[in-house]
């Protein structure tokens, strides 16, 4: 009867393993696909909206900006901008309504 019960352990917790690794592989390629649909396209500076090169002039008109990419996220258009001030680099993100969502410090080659 220890037998049958031990080996009835064995079982049910191979199976809830095996259950764990199989959603954990799901989620991996859910973020692999989202990444990979999320593509940086450089982008001249030129071609930013006014809303952006608005707030750029205002929020950070002590920096040079170098390059421009545009990612579409989510069916949205995210704005990066590679800021450089004092030789240190910056990537600053704008939503198409010039609003900043973030920034990182980043170094020269991007």
């Amino acid at each position: 009867m220890r037998k049958l019960g031990f080996l009835f352990l064995v079982a049910a917790l191979s199976l809830v393993s095996t259950t764990t690794f199989a959603q954990e592989n799901k989620e991996d390629v859910t973020v692999a696909v989202k990444e990979s649909a999320q593509e940086k396209v450089e982008i001249k500076l030129s071609e930013l909206p006014e809303a952006v090169t608005k707030s750029l002039g205002e929020n950070f008109a002590e920096s040079t900006a170098e390059k421009a990419y545009k990612v579409t996220q989510d069916g949205q258009e995210i704005y990066h901008v590679k800021l450089e001030k004092d030789g240190a680099y910056t990537m600053v993100h704008f939503d198409a309504e010039g609003k900043v969502l973030g920034q990182e410090e980043i170094e020269g080659k991007s």
